[in-house]
């Protein structure tokens, strides 16, 4: 607990700037409950990762295994999480339910998307668009095209599951590890 909260200043600062330097480029929604909505699953994420990443480092003693596992480990986690690929192999599908990127694009997604978008003819939504007689695809089409699944409040929860578990088994590899110095 002691480093967590130590290194969350640090650890959140260049994550928090990025949000706001980016959400506003993005050009979204200028409404302040969706920045804040966002940027608190965005730092959600941040958190879970480190979790994560204090399991592999508490679990492996040695230290260039550790890293090289943390770098395999963190990378099939973005391909799995779906935002970099959309079509999974079935036989390793199950694996975007480990995933943090999953639940933290999706609560992002679903915060942004809460009312019916405008069809503007970039062609994004084209697909969407097509059937829309008053000129918006509603927020559920956009959502189901992204195949957001669950709710914000199930995948915020994720994430906090994701950010508790990984840090507890941490302990007991810590915790197990000491003791075996001891004897």
């Amino acid at each position: 607990m002691a480093k967590t909260t130590s290194d969350a200043p640090v650890r959140l600062t260049l994550p928090l700037l990025y949000m706001i330097v980016s959400y506003f480029m993005a050009g979204f929604d200028y409404n302040f409950g969706t920045f804040v909505g966002t940027t608190g699953c965005t730092l959600l994420s941040v958190v879970a990762g480190e979790a994560i990443g204090l399991l592999i480092g508490g679990a492996i003693y040695d230290l260039e295994k550790a890293i090289a596992t943390m770098t395999v480990f963190t990378l099939a986690l973005m391909l799995l999480g779906g935002f970099f690929v959309e079509n999974i192999p079935v036989w390793i599908a199950w694996g975007k339910y480990l995933s943090p990127f999953k639940y933290a694009f999706d609560s992002s997604l679903q915060v942004i998307f809460d009312k019916p978008v405008p069809c503007d003819g970039s062609g994004a939504l084209e697909q969407l668009c097509a059937g829309a007689d008053t000129g918006y695809a509603s927020a559920r089409d956009v959502l189901d095209l992204f195949a957001v699944q669950g709710t914000i409040a199930f995948n915020v929860g994720m994430l906090l599951v994701i950010c508790f578990v990984p840090r507890y088994f941490a302990y007991l590899a810590l915790r197990f590890k000491k003791e075996g110095e001891r004897t």
